[in-house]
């Protein structure tokens, strides 16, 4: 049966970036895959936009994204250095999670440099949480979201240590393809975000036995695991 997997990114770039690879796994395997981008990250503006039409184009960025994928995009209407942790966007997060059936969902670390990442762990596990509850009163079933994972983010590195890791390498002529659709992978003056990601799924590759791989955190109680005997 497939599966509905959703990634959810404080900007334009966050989510396609550091869960792309994953996504673009299950995408081969037959799964729905759908990134959320709570805000459009207009504000890192390159010469010759403006905030506006820097935000439009990464919007269909995004989406072209989506599409090498097979997926859908989804960017929300918060501006971008304004994400705030409130009921109303987790609510708004959980619907979308009940409209989509979804059944995994990656997200952003708890700590971060970025004041809108640590933001985005709240509203994304707290509308897990309205999302999942079937007693929540929603015009919508809850969702069936059996799995939730946060993504290795190199402005996400306090206290992260790697716990779940995926063998992507099948999938990472597709996801190198799709995410040079972003403006920022080799257009950043600031950061050599393609770079990075490739470099590192090599290192977390090699820790494995495989060209390349995708590491995932969780927290503590999700590391929890039951065992009857040896």
């Amino acid at each position: 049966m497939s599966k509905t997997i959703m990634a959810v990114g404080a900007h334009t770039g966050d989510a396609q970036l550091t869960c792309g690879m994953l996504l673009a796994k299950h995408a081969m395997a037959g799964d729905r895959v759908i990134t959320v981008d709570l805000t459009a990250g207009e504000r890192g503006t390159p010469k010759g936009y403006t905030p506006e039409t820097f935000r439009t184009y990464n919007v269909e960025c995004a989406k072209r994204f989506a599409d090498h994928l097979g997926g859908i995009s989804i960017v929300l209407d918060t501006p971008d250095g304004e994400l705030y942790d409130t009921k109303e966007q987790e609510l708004a997060l959980a619907t979308l999670m009940r409209q989509y059936e979804v059944n995994a969902v990656l997200y952003h670390w708890k700590h971060s440099l970025h004041k809108d990442h640590e933001a985005a762990n709240r509203i994304t596990e707290n509308a897990i949480f309205y999302a999942s509850l079937a007693t929540f009163q929603h015009e919508l079933p809850p969702a069936p979201i059996r799995r939730f994972m946060c993504a290795e983010n190199w402005e996400d590195e306090p206290e992260f240590k790697p716990y779940f890791w995926f063998d992507v390498s099948q999938a990472f002529p597709l996801w190198k393809e799709a995410i040079r659709e972003l403006w920022l992978s080799e257009h950043s003056t600031s950061f050599k975000y393609l770079r990075y990601y490739e470099a590192l799924s090599i290192v977390r590759g090699a820790r494995i036995g495989v060209d390349h791989a995708t590491c995932f955190g969780t927290s503590p109680t999700g590391q929890r695991q039951i065992l009857e005997m040896l």
